[in-house]
């Protein structure tokens, strides 16, 4: 074993742990024999971390060829480390007697869910430059700009239509870009 694929077992169990949480919290709900409100933005944020997780994941067999030190391993790890923190806020923990009401849930943890998730893109869009030889600015970064600022509107606005709209925009984003980049490589 060689310490690239010893770095990407441990953030393996990360991005695992943060799938865990996502799926775990959906069988509560679906267990439940309370009533269950649905939010669309919760249940669209909830897709899009789940894709998240596994995109990264994926996508970090490309430092494969990096000169690994602890300080870009610790680099790396911020990632799994805030999608694991913004999917254990975005599952509810606790199903009352009178239900759950996903819309307060989502509106509590909104912006701590938002941030950590602006936070890993932040990071990542920035890792191929600190950590390989992607060039800082090309043409791909508007989008990935246009994707940070719905997900900070989501996090400020208190408009319902406005939260699915940027929520729903962020995931048609990511997996055009799921199905571009990894199922039709060039």
């Amino acid at each position: 074993m060689d310490l690239f694929e010893f770095i990407l077992i441990i953030t393996s169990v990360v991005y695992a742990l943060a799938l865990a949480q996502i799926l775990t919290g959906i069988g509560r709900l679906a267990q439940s024999e309370t009533a269950i409100k649905l939010y669309l933005p919760h249940t669209v944020w909830t897709g899009v971390l789940f894709i998240a997780a596994l995109l990264t994941w994926w996508a970090g067999w490309e430092f494969r060829g990096i000169e690994w030190t602890f300080a870009k391993y610790v680099y790396l790890f911020v990632s799994p480390i805030l999608i694991f923190f913004a999917t254990s806020l975005l599952m509810p923990q606790i199903i009352t007697e009178s239900g759950v009401n996903l819309e307060k849930h989502f509106n509590r943890v909104r912006r701590p869910v938002l941030f950590s998730y602006f936070a890993v893109l932040v990071v990542q869009f920035v890792d191929g430059p600190l950590l390989a030889s992607e060039p800082w600015w090309f043409p791909g970064r508007f989008p990935q700009l246009a994707v940070l600022g719905a997900i900070a509107g989501c996090a400020f606005t208190t408009s319902k239509r406005l939260q699915s709209v940027l929520s729903i925009a962020v995931l048609v984003f990511l997996t055009y870009v799921t199905v571009d980049r990894f199922w039709f490589p060039e």
